[in-house]
């Protein structure tokens, strides 16, 4: 029996379709729900956790700092990650955020990339905002329901729940940026190394489950319902089930490009240097 540690900020429909179809036995999975990206960061350099589901985008700037330095995604476990950009009542339009506060899970890292790049498409400067850093998405839906800050991005099922309270849209990631990639499985070169057999297994199964949720999606809404997904999570989960585990090549190039536009350092790479597909099940 193999033992895989992980982080993630919820659970992946993959993992828990996985589980529920009995599709992992020989690898015992201990993950655990995180705060914020910086605490991946943390566990992954001391060695407290082998690997993270996170925005791609992280493996860039977590490379320049003081740690591994030899981390690589290793999978992509959804074919995009939904965000909305969610504002306070009676906000809704983007040129409305000059002066605003945004929260964050991290400044310079994550999807706040893609904000950033969006904003400097309008217009908007990075001094003419500030940026709040709050945590994971739970953290920033909270903080934002409470009344913290001007804004924030939000995925599902807390993008659905800050509408159905009456916080206002204020645009899509997707419509913007149709290749947006989803989020990726990170670990470093050294781990993939030790932990070989583990991640051939495990990623194997959360391909089977892939393939299920695809052919079968009534049997992966009853999996994820009964998992506590709220319907309205189910039903964006199904519409971004991945065609394939490889990190899409489209996504990750998109992710370097926005770091360019957002005039952050990380972005002199290539996908050959950020992706290892070596783990992935092989047709």
């Amino acid at each position: 029996m193999h033992t895989l540690r992980l982080l993630w900020f919820v659970p992946s429909p993959l993992s828990i379709a996985a589980e529920a179809w009995n599709l992992t036995s020989g690898v015992a999975l201990r993950a655990e729900r995180n705060p914020s990206s910086d605490a991946q960061f943390e566990a992954l350099a001391s060695g407290d956790v082998d690997a993270v589901v996170t925005a791609m985008d992280n493996v860039m700037d977590w490379n320049l700092r003081a740690g591994p330095k030899d981390l690589r995604v290793i999978a992509q476990l959804e074919s995009t990650t939904p965000l909305t950009l969610v504002g306070q009542r009676g906000r809704t339009e983007l040129e409305g955020l000059r002066g605003a506060t945004i929260l964050v899970d991290a400044p310079r890292n994550g999807f706040v990339v893609a904000l950033r790049a969006m904003l400097a498409q309008r217009g908007i400067d990075s001094d003419a905002y500030s940026l709040e850093t709050v945590g994971g998405v739970k953290e920033r839906f909270d903080a934002l329901g409470a009344g913290r800050g001007d804004a924030t991005l939000l995925g599902p099922p807390f993008d659905a729940m800050a509408l159905e309270a009456g916080l206002s849209r204020l645009a899509s990631v997707q419509a913007l940026y149709p290749a947006f990639p989803g989020q990726g499985l990170v670990a470093s070169a050294r781990t993939v190394d030790r932990l070989r057999p583990a991640l051939l297994t495990w990623l194997g199964a959360l391909d089977r489950a892939r393939q299920r949720m695809s052919e079968d999606p009534n049997a992966a809404r009853q999996a994820l319902a009964l998992a506590g997904f709220p319907a309205p999570a189910v039903e964006a989960t199904l519409r971004t089930t991945a065609a394939s585990l490889c990190p899409d090549r489209l996504g990750v190039e998109l992710l370097i490009e926005q770091r360019r536009m957002a005039g952050l350092s990380g972005a002199d790479t290539t996908y050959e240097e950020l992706v290892d597909t070596s783990v992935l099940p092989r047709d």
